[in-house]
């Protein structure tokens, strides 16, 4: 008897078990633990995805971004390249994340997790829409999670919000979303600077090596000095890191007063500047060759050297070629919004460099 009662106590604890399990699964619960992935279909097809939407409160339209056979582009910015290592991280993200639980499906409590709908004006929130094709899968970003990793989402076509295993970073200004960078030559590989005024001002500044310290001011008038070691170096440094406040393409700006900038590498590489201020902004546009290389071709073509030695010039030419082609790939076309400090330095005058006269 007391057999028989210990094995019905047994079945009913079974039972309640598989009863608080299915109850689980099927109710409304907020908790609910899952370890699916938010969006399998877009999984999937991570790599046919063709055009990336963001939006923000207000449906506000902060970036479209399109595919463009091996890159992509921004079309707020005139189908400007985009920065595809930030849109890189976040599609990967967004294939991998996983749901930790499942959250509210009310429209009440969106607001407190950041996943309400996006027409209102004081929405948390920021929707992604991705692409393949013809087929749009939105997801609402919402708050980072408190006390416990993950963020808060949820797919703008269903009702049920979640916790995610991951974060997101999902810039609202479309500036964040452009390939920033115009171009980046370290000053230490920067043999000679030169600055041209419309009324034939010059400045010119070089170094023999890149072994010398600091650049030369080529020129400086009898019984003045430089203001500085930094002012003068500065030059050398201009292209370091370049970045764009704003860009537009290149035939939108009149260039006719514009001042000059020669920037020569010790590799050969030539750098032309156009730099204007126009509109408001401080406008610069570029160019890049290699003067050099047909002189190096047609002394080679009457050398006698060593086919080693020939080989050696050949694979020291391509790089350089290779350089003035990355260049001219990222810039041709387009006029780049640069900081008031960078323009200041590429329209440097003489006197801007030389210490003041002593008053009399």
């Amino acid at each position: 008897m007391k057999r028989s009662f210990f094995y019905l106590a047994v079945l009913t604890l079974l039972a309640l078990l598989v009863l608080v399990v299915f109850v689980g699964r099927d109710g409304s619960s907020e908790n609910s633990a899952v370890e699916d992935l938010l969006i399998p279909e877009i999984s999937a097809q991570i790599n046919d995805v063709d055009r990336v939407e963001i939006i923000s409160a207000g449906n506000n339209v902060v970036a479209t971004l399109v595919k463009s056979g091996n890159s992509w582009q921004l079309e707020q910015m005139g189908g400007y390249r985009a920065d595809w290592q930030k849109l890189k991280t976040l599609l990967a993200a967004l294939a991998q994340a996983k749901i930790v639980e499942t959250k509210t499906d009310k429209p009440e409590y969106y607001a407190r997790l950041g996943v309400e709908d996006i027409a209102a004006e004081d929405a948390g929130s920021v929707l992604v829409n991705l692409s393949v094709g013809d087929h749009i899968t939105g997801v609402l970003i919402g708050h980072e999670a408190e006390g416990r990793p993950g963020q808060y989402v949820r797919l703008q076509s269903g009702a049920a919000s979640a916790l995610v295993d991951r974060y997101f970073e999902v810039p609202t200004g479309a500036l964040e979303w452009a390939d920033s960078t115009i171009v980046d030559i370290n000053a230490s590989e920067v043999a000679e600077v030169e600055i041209i005024h419309p009324d034939g001002q010059r400045v010119l500044v070089t170094r023999i090596s890149a072994d010398q310290t600091d650049f030369d001011f080529v020129g400086l008038p009898q019984g003045r000095e430089a203001r500085s070691s930094w002012a003068v170096n500065s030059l050398g440094s201009v292209f370091s890191m370049l970045k764009m406040e704003s860009v537009r393409l290149e035939d939108s700006v009149d260039w006719n007063d514009a001042v000059k900038m020669r920037l020569l590498m010790f590799t050969g590489v030539e750098v032309m500047a156009d730099v204007v201020e126009a509109d408001g902004e401080y406008l610069l546009r570029l160019r890049a060759s290699h003067p050099a290389a047909k002189v190096v071709n047609d002394q080679r073509e009457e050398d006698e050297t060593s086919k080693e030695q020939q080989d050696i010039e050949k694979r020291a030419a391509g790089d350089v070629a290779k350089i003035v082609e990355d260049i001219n790939q990222r810039v041709t076309g387009w006029a780049y919004g640069i900081s008031k400090q960078k323009y200041a330095t590429m329209v440097s005058k003489p006197e801007d460099l030389l210490k003041p006269l002593e008053q009399s």
